[in-house]
């Protein structure tokens, strides 16, 4: 009797895993599934569109994901590496970033701060539907602007890429508001043509900000992330100048996950030193989760770099408990130490 008792509740446990997922996981393998099928799904239909409007190249992008774009494009704002932005554009994110979420003890009764631009439009679509398959809030803030061979031009931009998702019903949340990007987060530097393009692109949305300087798009960023105490992590991808600030903080950050405060101050990298977002919430022990040195971080996990296909192989493990890769030191600042 107790045998069957044993096997009944063996039986129970199997079948509450299979369809609810393990309570124990922020992201249950059930939703993790979920994340992946969407993130094929959005990366299938973004071809497709591009393909349409003739904007996709095929020997950029042999993996065939859709979201690998132009060299030059016309809201193009700094030099990208190819192999990093082919690098990005595979499924298996959706994994490593369920793996950093449990690792750190993120589930849906936590609020995660996200920003990012253009530049690596598949690491952003991995951060945004593997947190909506965990039924997890987040507040994201993105950016028009993006790097070489990012979502760059009028025909293939971040806040375009949002609003076929949304259409497409897969993505629900998205982003609260979308700047223009850039140097200043402003396009500071681009001419004419490039900024009415970049006006077009912004004036579907409604909650389109357009900051006076670097120092009120650090502001402004914050105010809508939300304070220190109502967050437990900030994901960053890509190099948003008032996220990343106005001085060598940011530059300095290593890619990947940074755990521990610093109240050391920055060596002032340009005239202003605006202090970045990232160095404010890093400064009050917010956890850093950065999305940078891309392909260093995907060899790390265990991802092709750059891979075949947009789907990842089966074998990368997911091992919540202990990350393949190791969290980050802090970066090296100038200036007084502790003592």
């Amino acid at each position: 009797m107790r045998s069957r008792a044993r096997l009944a509740a063996t039986l129970l446990a199997f079948l509450s895993g299979v369809l609810w997922g393990d309570p124990a996981l922020a992201v249950s393998a059930r939703q993790l599934q979920q994340a992946e099928s969407r993130w094929m799904a959005a990366s299938g239909w973004i071809l497709t569109q591009r393909m349409a409007t003739g904007s996709w190249n095929a020997a950029l992008d042999p993996a065939l994901s859709g979201l690998v774009g132009p060299e030059d494009g016309a809201f193009t704002t700094s030099l990208g590496q190819l192999a990093a932005k082919q690098t990005a554009a595979q499924s298996g994110w959706c994994r490593v970033m369920a793996c950093l979420l449990d690792s750190l003890g993120i589930d849906s009764r936590d609020t995660v701060a996200v920003s990012m631009t253009g530049s690596f439009p598949g690491l952003n679509l991995a951060v945004l539907l593997t947190l909506e398959a965990g039924g997890i809030p987040y507040r994201c803030i993105s950016s028009l602007g993006a790097s070489t061979f990012g979502a760059n031009d009028s025909t293939f931009n971040w806040p375009l890429v949002e609003g076929w998702l949304r259409q497409r019903r897969l993505l629900r949340t998205g982003s609260l508001a979308i700047t223009p990007g850039g140097s200043g987060d402003r396009l500071n530097g681009h001419d004419l043509d490039a900024m009415r393009a970049a006006e077009e692109a912004l004036r579907p949305h409604k909650a389109s900000l357009h900051p006076a300087s670097l120092q009120q798009a650090v502001e402004l960023s914050r105010e809508l992330l939300g304070p220190r105490p109502s967050l437990s992590l900030l994901v960053n991808v890509g190099g948003s100048h008032p996220v990343l600030g106005g001085n060598d903080f940011g530059r300095q950050m290593p890619g990947g996950l940074l755990g521990e405060g610093s109240s050391s101050p920055a060596q002032a990298g340009d005239e202003a030193g605006t202090v970045g977002v990232m160095q404010l919430y890093w400064q009050e022990g917010l956890p850093i989760l950065h999305f940078s040195d891309i392909v260093r971080l995907a060899r790390e996990w265990g991802l092709p770099a750059p891979p075949q296909e947009a789907a990842s192989p089966a074998e990368l493990v997911r091992d919540c408990q202990r990350p393949r890769a190791k969290p980050a030191q802090k970066p090296v600042t100038k200036g007084k130490r502790k003592p």
